[in-house]
């Protein structure tokens, strides 16, 4: 994946997210970012106002798979969008995930 958003992927990278992290090696499933130890992983969905790839089909399907499949392993998936990145609210989704989901916190 060519990081697109250099300056949220460095802010991640800080918080402990790891980028492209596979988490079903059998399926190859990767989550966009993932944080291994609190088990959230952040789904960047983009192309959503030009019909792309999570809009299609057969991506939507392969999308839901493998958000239930993940939720049932135990991570915690949250969808943004890149409108989202860009403006600060995926930070801010990101950051109150990292509170609630923390246990030791």
């Amino acid at each position: 994946m060519t990081d697109r958003y250099p300056v949220f992927s460095a802010w991640m990278k800080q918080q402990g997210f790891t980028p492209e992290h596979i988490f079903m090696k059998d399926r190859k499933f990767r989550f966009d970012w993932a944080h291994t130890g609190l088990l959230i992983a952040i789904e960047c969905d983009g192309g959503i106002w030009m019909a792309g790839r999570h809009n299609r089909p057969t991506g939507f399907l392969s999308d839901l798979e493998k958000t239930n499949l993940a939720v049932l392993a135990g991570w915690a998936v949250l969808r943004v969008t890149p409108e989202m990145i860009k403006k600060g609210t995926a930070h801010q989704l990101v950051e109150k995930a990292l509170i609630e989901l923390d246990p030791l916190r």
